[in-house]
């Protein structure tokens, strides 16, 4: 009765007053009267501005957003509406709002977009963009509401990072941020660091181009892949002739660790990552593709000389990544908000996370109309080459008679392998690689055209209804006479969240609609998991190029599905383990570097014994400019070198297990101990630098700061904490899975062998 009560009163005040008396009267209202008032508003603003009515459901979604809240709302309900009324009760409140979407192209969108309703309620807003300059960015941020994708708003907090005056900070501040498309942003991109790096030359390696030309020579006898772990290892074959080729005693001697370590990063990049499933070489560059949108990731590169291993595989010349000089994951970032809410279509399966990591409990916020969306039961193939062949079927029977079709697929190869099997069958289809944001939300927009046949990863257009008829609707009648968008999933993701956002674009706001769901037994996710151990050996499938229909299967099916989604959520809190230190320690040192700039000093040279000498002899002011400099580029430089050693700790310590010792709580004692010597290390390194400046004078003077300044993202998976050391592994009698009898495939999947013993462990100590 209080949520109709309140809905009602919206809807009273919304006819009785006016913009100006409701936005008066909210300002001297408080509780739940103040709300009542500024939504009335709101909801005058948006019919003016926009020329629409909000649904009672949209002023649900927006209290909640306004009680910090995930709200789930289906495709097409008006997510970015219920925006502007938290964002307007923020500012009543003298908040600054952030509202972090997914792309540039979104932001720069959903603000023009609202632009009319804030204005008619005196709200200042700004959007933010990658080509946006210094000065923009720092009118931007000055404004009550920013647009800014969740990617550059993190990159601004990294880059004042190594702005060495407070003139070239960003001015950003974390007051309210709400979060668009949030299932995306603060699970499947949430551990993703954000990097901001200085001096762009890469170091040539000769080692590491001898290292790469020595294992791609390697048999299969001689190294072992886990698809568990991600990795590749060498046997004890290979290891004895590592060893004989290297002439050393035992390649896994601690003085034979940097060695070892580039070995790993070759035999990864030569027999575990494949072109086009993991990353694609063009125009001389290595692009990754991020495995939950099937997308190129650009600006993304692999951790430490992984990266270089692959260019190298390719005959590339390797790009320039420089020191880090400081990251971020986004959901360490979006925590230093004072207030946080965020939206989505797809957050029930993901609650607990959500609740857990960020706060965030979930309203689910019911559809205006009802669903008429038909979705089928999934459809399980034997292997990859029959499952493909069921699909163009579909899609074949869809366009018979006019139905529009969008299909999903896992990657840039999944989609050309399709595109390239309808061709063969007569029928053109549309393929979206997601290489441009603004050009692929047209595109799909008119996915729903009758007739159109539209192959996508998963996420492009992500943020863009479908419309029955195409994007004006012209032709809906038609549409929704051959049975709507029919939505065909392709493959099975690691996370059901990734089918429910694709299967979400049909059936939007009470359309007709239909949704089919195909998997392989040979898919990935399948061999990763073992899915042939969970069944009785009777329901072992023989080959077929029929649809499988047996319920004890497609029951296993679907519980790989829910352990999927246990290891990655296993995997993100595992990662938390040994991140939570790192951004104490970042947090502490990110402040006092602020610190330093706004008051203009550090008191890191005042209590020296030679300070009124320098005092003496450049005055005051002098000195404290120059102290200014010092301390902040000495700061960005022992950060560094904390960054790389943390980096370095986390490749070795899950060998401390062999001892019996926790990884993380040891990694976290060796990060703090290194921590402290790092703070007095400072202080004696600015007892140098003040020594040195009273050497040479001024003129004479150095002063390390950053220069070339880029940021990128890393593709930092945190496999390396997921090893088990060969020690333990061997004594692990888990029953070894059992193989699909073979039947031809167009997926080659790597052949995961058993773990061999080894013969040595090293373990990296803290640098002296």
């Amino acid at each position: 009765m209080a949520e109709e009560k309140f809905i009602s009163d919206i809807r009273d005040y919304s006819e009785k007053y006016n913009i100006g008396e409701l936005l008066e009267k909210a300002e001297k209202a408080d509780g739940e009267e103040l709300m009542t008032y500024l939504f009335a508003a709101v909801c005058i603003a948006a019919e003016k501005g926009l020329n629409q009515v909000p649904f009672d459901e949209q002023l649900s979604a927006a209290r909640a957003l306004t009680e910090g809240r995930i709200i789930e709302m289906p495709t097409g309900e008006g997510k970015t509406l219920c925006g502007v009324f938290a964002a307007a009760w923020h500012k009543l409140k003298g908040e600054k709002t952030h509202i972090l979407t997914f792309n540039d192209y979104l932001a720069e969108r959903d603000r023009s977009w609202m632009k009319p309703v804030y204005d008619l309620l005196g709200i200042e807003t700004a959007f933010i963009a990658e080509k946006s300059t210094l000065d923009e960015r720092k009118a931007a941020y000055r404004a009550e509401v920013l647009y800014v994708s969740a990617r550059e708003c993190c990159f601004d907090y990294l880059r004042d990072f190594t702005a060495q005056t407070s003139e070239e900070e960003s001015g950003q501040s974390f007051e309210a941020a709400i979060v668009d498309e949030a299932d995306s942003l603060l699970i499947d991109e949430a551990r993703i660091p954000m990097v901001v790096a200085g001096e762009t030359e890469a170091v040539y390696d000769p080692e590491l181009e001898e290292v790469s030309d020595y294992v791609k020579t390697l048999d299969e006898a001689d190294y072992e892949i886990s698809l568990e772990a991600e990795s590749v290892f060498l046997t004890d074959e290979g290891a004895a002739k590592t060893e004989e080729h290297y002439n050393i005693d035992n390649i896994y001697d601690e003085e034979n660790g940097g060695l070892l370590s580039k070995i790993n990063d070759c035999l990864k990049a030569w027999f575990f990552l494949q072109e086009d499933k993991d990353y694609i070489s063009r125009d001389g560059k290595i692009l990754l593709i991020d495995k939950f949108t099937g997308r190129t990731a650009e600006n993304r590169h692999y951790p430490g000389t992984l990266q270089t291993a692959v260019e190298l595989k390719h005959g590339l010349r390797t790009t320039t990544r420089g020191i880090v000089m400081g990251s971020i994951a986004l959901q360490y970032f979006v925590r230093k908000y004072k207030s946080l809410a965020a939206m989505t279509g797809t957050a029930e399966a993901s609650k607990e996370e959500f609740f857990q990591i960020y706060n965030l409990q979930l309203e689910k916020i019911p559809p205006h109309l009802p669903s008429q969306r038909v979705d089928h039961d999934l459809e399980i193939y034997y292997d990859t080459e029959s499952k493909w062949n069921g699909v163009a079927k579909a899609v074949l029977q869809a366009h018979e008679k006019n139905q529009p079709v969008l299909i999903g697929t896992g990657s840039i190869a999944q989609s050309e392998t399709l595109y390239e099997l309808l061709r063969e069958k007569g029928l053109e289809a549309a393929v979206l690689n997601a290489k441009n944001d603004k050009q692929e939300a047209e595109i799909i927009s008119n996915a729903g055209m009758p007739g159109a046949v539209t192959i996508s990863t998963n996420m492009a257009g992500r943020g863009v209804d479908i419309k029955l008829g195409g994007s004006d609707e012209a032709r809906r009648e038609e549409a929704v006479s051959a049975g709507g968008l029919l939505v065909i999933s392709t493959y099975m993701p690691e996370s059901s969240r990734i089918v429910r956002q694709l299967l979400g674009r049909s059936g939007r706001q009470g359309d007709r609609g239909e949704s089919r769901r195909f998997v392989a037994l040979d898919e990935p996710v399948m061999e990763k998991y073992k899915l042939t151990s969970l069944l009785p050996h009777s329901h072992i499938p023989q080959p077929t190029n029929k649809v499988i229909e047996d319920k004890v299967l497609l029951r296993e099916v679907e519980r790989i599905q829910r352990i999927s989604e246990g290891d990655c959520f296993d995997a993100r809190a595992r990662l938390m383990k040994f991140t939570m230190i790192g951004e104490k320690h970042r947090d502490q040192i990110f402040s006092a570097r602020a610190r330093i700039l706004e008051s203009g000093r550090s008191e890191l040279w005042s209590g020296a014994e030679n300070y009124a000498e320098a005092l003496d002899r450049f005055g005051g002011e002098k000195l404290s400019g120059l102290e200014q400099k010092t301390a902040v580029a000495a700061i960005n430089k022992f950060w560094s070198d904390y960054l790389e050693y943390t980096e370095e700790l986390r490749r070795g310590i899950h060998l401390v297990e062999v001892g019996g010792k926790s990884p993380s709580e040891e990694y976290n004692i060796s990060a703090e101990e290194y921590y402290q010597g790092m703070e007095e290390d400072l202080k004696d390194y600015m007892g140098e630098k003040l020594n040195e400046l009273l050497e040479k004078g001024e003129e004479g003077y150095t002063i390390d700061a950053p220069k070339n300044i880029h940021t990128y993202l890393l593709e930092d998976t945190g496999d390396e904490l997921n090893k088990m050391p060969l020690l333990l592994n061997i004594f692990d009698e888990e029953e070894e899975a059992k193989p699909l009898p073979k039947a031809p495939s167009v997926l080659d999947a790597p052949e995961e062998k058993p773990a061999k013993e080894k013969k040595g462990f090293w373990f990296f100590k803290k640098k002296q």
